[in-house]
């Protein structure tokens, strides 16, 4: 029977780049973000949320671990026992990076809040220029348990970028949503994105982004446009996954996701076009480009 092990991986990101570590060390190395301080993310989001949230995920991870282990499945039950080594080692100053961890999840969803606030706040754009929210569904993306190892955020936000070339060249902000989705009975991860750029007519900008993101079926709407009335959106825009949600109604898979979530790094569910984005005072910013 395999043991909990004790020793501790570092999170594992796509990038070895000394840019992507600073903004990764912007974030798990300063504290504020795992705080109660601003940006507010709304009820239900404190750090004594997450903090709870992290004792269920671990216990969760846990019996996963139990459980693979009592019927032989060798190679999940050591995948799990060292994810929850890692989640188990994260404390303050100490900090895990793991998008698999409550309480670093919801540092970098704050962290990308205040750099997305910031700079929506700096642009200066025409009169005519509205901030739209848009939200990209596409069906090709979707998960069934068993299958979340391969999804590939980065991957999938590299082709989102090109698509996107379709409707010009444009300031875009944005981030990588995961969503357990249920139709006929039959549960799935789907892989979409949450943005919002500019626009003198969302009406037209709808129409183009439905004509490259077109719907299969009729009850489907994979692109939604709105105005945004203020940049309340942005918390939503950043979650990256409706943890409560799933832990409050949907603990079968967890596990399973979780592990992906782990594999995942934080930075690649950024999205941005004519941006860069940088590290400065701890904490992320972006800078146009040219």
């Amino acid at each position: 029977m395999l043991k909990k092990r004790n020793t501790l991986r570092p999170a594992q990101h796509s990038s070895s780049s000394k840019k992507h570590a600073q903004a990764h060390e912007a974030v798990t190395g300063n504290e504020a973000w795992y705080g109660d301080k601003p940006p507010d993310l709304g009820q239900g989001f404190t750090a004594a949320d997450a903090a709870e949230r992290h004792t269920t995920v671990t216990e969760i991870l846990l019996r996963a671990a139990k459980k693979a282990d009592k019927h032989g499945n060798t190679a999940s039950a050591e995948a799990y026992y060292q994810l929850l080594d890692k989640l188990e080692d994260c404390r303050l100053r100490h900090r895990c990076g793991s998008l698999a961890c409550p309480g670093c999840a919801r540092a970098y969803q704050k962290a990308k809040v205040a750099a997305h606030e910031d700079t929506i706040t700096s642009l200066k754009k025409g009169p005519n220029k509205q901030l739209v929210f848009v939200t990209l569904i596409p069906k090709k993306l979707m998960y069934q348990p068993g299958q979340f190892s391969k999804i590939d955020v980065k991957k999938a936000s590299r082709w989102l970028k090109d698509v996107l070339k379709e409707i010009g060249k444009r300031t875009i902000l944005g981030s990588a949503d995961l969503s357990w989705e249920t139709r006929r009975g039959q549960g799935y991860i789907q892989l979409h994105w949450h943005l919002v750029m500019w626009t003198e007519s969302p009406k037209k900008l709808k129409k183009k982004l439905a004509s490259i993101f077109s719907r299969t079926k009729k009850h489907e709407r994979p692109v939604k446009v709105r105005v945004a009335d203020d940049l309340g959106v942005l918390p939503y825009l950043n979650k990256a996954i409706k943890l409560a949600e799933l832990l409050r109604n949907k603990r079968t898979h967890l596990p399973e996701l979780l592990l992906m979530l782990d594999r995942t790094d934080p930075i690649d569910l950024m999205v941005h076009t004519k941006m860069r984005l940088i590290a400065q005072s701890s904490q992320l910013a972006f800078k146009p480009i040219g």
